[in-house]
């Protein structure tokens, strides 16, 4: 009886803990983008070498390129760069399976979809 309790413990602790899965990072690994007609030429392309590309000319007297390296924290994806002139959209989270990236900063919201994998 007490091989057939810890069996029966051991096998429904395994189940409950492989239920609750992360984010997979292949997910999110590609260029997300606005529309092409767009004037503000917003791109984020994460590489799975854990480097990232950033551009957006929304401003135009103040355009900002940022490369640098992303890690995950929890479900939000964080970018690192210390070369940039200016501060942009670093935390980002993904929907819909990784093809739409999310970002708020302020009171500017972004929403990129993936354009290229």
């Amino acid at each position: 009886m007490t091989k057939t309790l810890k069996t029966l413990t051991l096998l429904t602790t395994v189940l409950l803990l492989s239920s609750f899965t992360r984010t997979k990072v292949n997910q999110f690994i590609g260029t997300y983008g606005v529309s092409a007609n767009d004037p503000s030429h917003i791109q984020l392309t994460i590489r799975p070498d854990q480097t990232f590309y950033y551009q957006d000319f929304s401003i135009a007297d103040r355009h900002i390129v940022a490369k640098g390296s992303w890690k995950l924290k929890g479900n939000k994806l964080v970018l690192t760069d210390s070369t940039a002139e200016h501060t942009f959209h670093h935390v980002w989270t993904f929907e819909k399976n990784g093809q739409v990236a999310k970002s708020r900063k302020g009171l500017a919201f972004y929403r990129l979809s993936k354009v290229d994998e």
